[in-house]
């Protein structure tokens, strides 16, 4: 991927259509009507309306004059503000929807800045805090920490692996590649509990048809990164196989409900050190796709499609049949009832 500011689009006003007084608000005049607060990095995620969302910059987000909706205004040339209009450019780069991307549909006239659809859930996060107590439970036998996902609920994240796959694969073939995959940006759709990557943030590509180069980076400040791997290995910036890196990251994480290096009791910076020291990477058992994982942490699949290809094997190994990028018979509905009638709500500190 090309980097550096040289040939970097200058997209302050790129998508800027309207002059004059704004006439549509900003953010939804109901409030926030969104079941959970969402951040991607240094992006709000903010209600737009009854069924949209508009990513703000944080730069933008804390300012809120008339003077802000200038062609000129200063939020506008902001590092934060550049990832928001990427996102739109990344979309436009791909040139066609995929159900497991969420869609771009639109601009806000006086700002530029992406709205895309509601999500009709909310995002991975929220969903494993919700039933982390339900999805987890110890198993004898297991590397630390021992918390594993529990049979029942191992075709969900079987499924999701295929559809983040599905997503990688078309956003791969574009040129781009994704960066950060984290709870954050994986939306969830009612019902289906089908999963979504929402936005570009982090994405690292450039447009061949005018030179243009959108240079990428990881925001997420995970110790378990490509960043901190050793110097022979170390990746600073997105690529394909810091995609599947990331990729790894987050299957190793529905396994076992840790982020790698989280769970064990170490202070904040082991992880990191132990990480660019040793190439520490945590155990993780063949049933739950540790081998796959391990193989995205040591980039040795040649392209996503090569990854797709073994983790459909691993699933159809465990008696599962696949079409498309789903489980044939997989119910995920009565997933959905059973997780929400034993919700218990955590007590607020």
């Amino acid at each position: 991927m090309a980097r550096g500011v040289r040939n970097m689009a200058q997209l302050g006003t790129y998508y800027r259509t309207a002059t004059g007084p704004r006439t549509v608000p900003l953010y939804d005049p109901q409030g926030p009507r969104l079941r959970e607060w969402i951040d991607i990095g240094s992006v709000h995620v903010n209600s737009r309306d009854a069924d949209s969302v508009i990513f703000t910059p944080h730069c933008r987000f804390w300012t809120d004059t008339s003077e802000d909706d200038d062609p000129d205004a200063l939020w506008r040339e902001d590092g934060e503000a550049f990832y928001c209009f990427k996102t739109s450019y990344a979309y436009n780069m791909i040139g066609e929807e995929h159900p497991r991307i969420v869609p771009v549909i639109g601009q806000d006239a006086w700002t530029g800045l992406p709205i895309l659809p509601k999500p009709s859930y909310s995002n991975l996060d929220h969903f494993l805090g919700n039933y982390d107590s339900q999805l987890f439970a110890t198993q004898e036998g297991c590397a630390p920490p021992t918390f594993r996902l529990k049979p029942e609920f191992r075709p969900l994240a079987y499924q999701w692996s295929l559809q983040l796959l599905s997503a990688l694969s078309l956003i791969h073939s574009r040129g781009i590649a994704y960066g950060e995959i984290i709870e954050e940006n994986c939306w969830l759709t009612t019902g289906s509990l089908s999963i979504a990557l929402a936005g570009f943030v982090g994405a690292d590509f450039q447009d061949p048809s005018n030179g243009w180069n959108l240079p990428g980076h990881f925001f997420s400040g995970i110790e378990f990164s490509t960043q901190s791997l050793p110097l022979e290995r170390r990746e600073k910036y997105p690529a394909r196989k810091t995609d599947m890196f990331v990729f790894g990251r987050l299957v190793y994480q529905l396994m076992t409900s840790y982020l790698p290096g989280n769970g064990l009791g170490r202070d904040w910076g082991e992880t990191e050190r132990l990480v660019e020291e040793q190439g520490w990477m945590p155990d993780l058992e063949d049933e739950f796709m540790g081998k796959i994982v391990h193989k995205c942490w040591k980039f040795e699949y040649e392209d996503v499609e090569e990854l797709q290809s073994e983790v459909q094997a691993f699933i159809e190994a465990q008696g599962w049949s696949i079409r498309g990028d789903e489980l044939e018979g997989f119910d995920t509905h009565s997933i959905q009832r059973e997780l929400e009638a034993n919700f218990v709500p955590k007590e607020e500190e």
